[in-house]
């Protein structure tokens, strides 16, 4: 493996790949690339199929109007036509079941493929929330919820309505050109002259509304989590009389949310607005030039060939389905200004939160019985950025098996950030981080079975204060009430838990609610001491924030939980730091091992 192993590549090929899938988040496969292609393909099918249906409407109206006398011409249906006009009538019926059918399928394809992706993209973004490591940044339980659900949806409109729209509005227009150039030179540039136009204001339009559709989706992000969060704390709001305050926030919040939701309405409005006006000058500039030519007041554009009525009312026909793909493109162009602004907002989600943890899908291959020995810690030449800032550099560590090592330091100086990094949670830049002669991302599962961890903000989870327990074991049908009792015990919270009016079934609230900051600390301390065979022990200011008294009973169980153990505890309790070990002070950017044995 070489003096300093491979750990610095592993660590570059993981954020590697995670930034290709940064990239991919929100957008289609090849599979759905290709079913989106031939859903435009059926739908432009279906559209080229209008040329025979207005030739067939030409011909008969045509044929009915030359046929009558000049005199006569209102005067009733010729009935010699009559077998011709049926037979046009179910040729056109014909080619409308066929195009009805093109397009149904079409539809259908298009809505398969959203829907897939739709679903694809949640399934990714649980499978990333789930992997994310605890210490990065992640937004709140609202924010997501929002990210998940309606920026997820604003996917489905993009791919389904717009993105098929591209092969029809590259074909569907130049067929109908070409068919028009055969008849009348001039009214195939009126068209050319009037379609580009949409495309090109809907562009310029375009930009200002995707602006407006991130801006308003950011409003809905933040809303939900304002929401979500003020609901979540709506009994402490209201012992501290903040009701009144917080409705107003809430207000606000939605007021502002209103503020941007009208702004996109309003680009909405003027787009369709320029839209039905370049479309309606079209269809006029040409029907006034097929009426002017007909009259013969005009003799120009038509190859030196008179137009006849079926020619002129097959090319008037036509004007309005060489527009249609135009407005059905600028129609779905706020989709796609809405869809883009969700990827980018998904993408930067997933950005904040690179920071790779375990594999949740590490196989382990020792049974709970099996007491792993407690492991040997080596760090070597360390460098750790977060956010940009320089945590550690050049930075050196070694602890023995079964060894307490206490870090301290000013706040800021990396200790907890060290722990991350034994736990897997940051990627150095480069450096040797090892347990045992691995790395922590190499142990996957069995790394996170092989510790046990009490956090700076333990959590409790709705629920029974035996399920929150349970949590800290490995094998959890083999633990007995008597094991919970002991672990309550060490962590100096027996005594509390048996003041609860229902013992271990005790339902706690969200974040434990219904408990003290020190109860919570201690339950959190018992719920480590489940986990009894692991070999390493890891604690963030276990007596942060606590009286004397109570830190006393988790210093104790500190002590208790630390014996047979590779323990390294993060602190600047001098109660704590009083506990035989050896201090580790940390400075920023800079490491300086004291070496210092407390007996």
């Amino acid at each position: 493996m070489g003096k300093h192993g491979r750990e610095p590549d592993h660590y570059a090929n993981h954020a590697s790949a995670r930034r290709e899938g940064i990239a991919e988040i929100g957008k289609p496969l090849p599979a759905d690339r290709k079913r989106l292609k031939r859903a435009g393909l059926l739908v432009a099918a279906s559209d080229l199929f209008w040329i025979p249906q207005a030739g067939l409407i030409a011909l008969a109206l045509g044929a009915v109007f030359s046929s009558l006398p000049e005199v006569s011409r209102p005067a009733g249906f010729p009935a010699g036509l009559l077998p011709q006009t049926i037979v046009f009538a179910a040729c056109f019926a014909g080619l409308a079941l066929v195009r009805a059918g093109l397009q149904y399928l079409g539809a259908r394809l298009a809505r398969q493929a959203a829907r897939e992706l739709q679903s694809r993209t949640r399934a990714e973004l649980l499978a990333v929330a789930s992997k994310t490591s605890p210490a990065a940044p992640f937004p709140s339980s609202g924010a997501f919820a929002a990210h998940i659900s309606e920026q997820v949806d604003l996917l489905g409109p993009y791919y389904r309505n717009y993105v098929p729209q591209l092969p029809r509005l590259k074909i569907v227009p130049l067929a109908i050109v070409l068919v028009t150039l055969w008849h009348s030179w001039l009214a195939a540039l009126i068209l050319l002259v009037c379609g580009p136009v949409i495309p090109l204001f809907m562009a310029l339009i375009g930009m200002r509304a995707q602006a407006a559709s991130a801006g308003q989706q950011e409003e809905l992000t933040r809303l939900s989590g304002v929401l979500l969060d003020r609901i979540k704390g709506l009994e402490t709001l209201e012992l501290f009389g903040a009701l009144e305050r917080t409705r107003n926030d809430v207000a606000e919040a939605g007021e502002r949310f209103r503020k941007g939701t009208m702004s996109v309405l309003k680009i909405a409005f003027l787009s369709s607005t320029v839209l039905e006006l370049f479309s309606a000058l079209g269809i006029a500039f040409l029907a006034v030039f097929i009426g002017f030519t007909l009259l013969g007041d005009l003799s120009v554009g038509t190859w030196g060939q008179p137009l006849g009525y079926s020619a002129g009312l097959f090319v008037l026909l036509l004007a309005p389905e060489f527009f249609a793909p135009l407005r059905a493109y600028a129609a779905a162009y706020h989709d796609r200004a809405a869809g883009l602004a969700a990827q980018e907002k998904l993408a930067g989600l997933l950005q904040r939160n690179r920071a790779e943890g375990p594999s949740r899908c590490g196989k382990v291959n020792r049974n709970p019985s099996e007491a792993p020995a407690a492991p040997a810690i080596h760090v070597k030449d360390l460098k750790l950025e977060l956010a940009g800032t320089l945590v550690f550099e050049n930075f050196n560590l070694d602890i023995a098996p079964g060894e307490t090592v206490f870090l301290t330091g000013r706040s800021g100086s990396g200790k907890t950030s060290l722990l991350d990094c034994l736990l897997g949670f940051h990627v150095p830049r480069s450096g040797i981080v090892q347990i045992n002669g691995s790395a922590p991302s190499q142990l996957g599962r069995s790394l996170l079975q092989n510790v046990s961890w009490l956090d700076q903000a333990p959590r409790l989870f709705h629920g029974s204060l035996k399920s929150n327990l349970l949590m800290g074991a490995v094998d959890t049908q083999s633990v007995t009430d008597a094991d919970l009792w002991r672990a309550l015990q060490l962590a100096g919270a027996k005594a509390l838990v048996e003041r609860l009016p229902q013992g271990l079934s005790t339902q706690l609230g969200e974040d434990g609610f219904g408990l003290s900051v020190g109860e919570i600390r201690r339950v959190a301390l018992a719920r480590a001491a489940m986990r009894k065979d692991a070999g390493l022990f890891l604690a963030d200011e276990p007596t942060a924030a606590l009286d004397r008294e109570t830190a006393g009973l988790v210093i104790r169980g500190l002590e208790t939980l630390a014996a047979g153990r590779t323990t390294i505890i993060a602190t600047h309790d001098p109660a704590v730091l009083a506990l035989p070990g050896r201090v580790v002070e940390l400075e920023k950017q800079d490491v300086r091992a004291v070496g210092e044995e407390v007996s």
